[in-house]
């Protein structure tokens, strides 16, 4: 299964339209250059007769929750609180049916754990994290104890988080 496929599942129509994102951005959809090896030559500047165009926003393609504008739809960035409430919004309300403890991971304030229990059984850990965060043990521990994890960025520019797309993502990894 590809990331595209995993990042929207049955969306067959978002999931190309972020393939031809990357094509046109890389050359291909593996999100890597295509000429990753070999280093541009600069070009001189060459003067030009013709008037400097205005500076003008142009909206990218927008896939489920992604996106260069912000949808028009509950989201991390037009709740009415702090990202961490949003969150813990949509756990509450569509989820009544788990247990939801709540844990600064490992004393770090940047980053949150949910674990979602089912009676006793550890049934999700979701992790809020900034997108330059690089831990890794808690999705390492998740993984060796064999508990579905999720980890959401608050901050990653063009991710949006909507509603929608956590219930979405959530609801899937809870079924598993």
């Amino acid at each position: 299964m590809s990331l595209f496929s995993k990042l929207f599942g049955n969306d067959k129509e978002a999931e190309q339209a972020a393939k031809d994102l990357f094509s046109t951005i890389f050359g291909n959809t593996d999100g890597q250059p295509q000429n990753a090896e070999k280093p541009k030559e600069e070009q001189p500047a060459q003067p030009s007769n013709e008037p400097a165009a205005a500076a003008t926003h142009v909206s990218g393609p927008s896939g489920f929750s992604w996106g260069e504008d912000m949808p028009n739809e509950p989201n991390q960035f037009n709740y009415p609180g702090a990202y961490w409430a949003y969150f813990e919004d949509i756990f509450r309300t569509e989820f009544p049916e788990y247990r939801v403890e709540k844990k600064d991971a490992y004393g770090d304030a940047k980053r949150i754990v949910y674990t979602f229990y089912d009676g006793t059984r550890k049934a999700l850990v979701v992790e809020l994290m900034g997108q330059s965060c690089a831990a890794k043990k808690t999705r390492a521990d998740c993984l060796s104890q064999g508990t579905p994890y999720l980890r959401y960025y608050y901050n990653h520019e063009g991710w949006w988080n909507t509603r929608a797309y956590v219930i979405q993502r959530t609801r899937g990894a809870l079924s598993r």
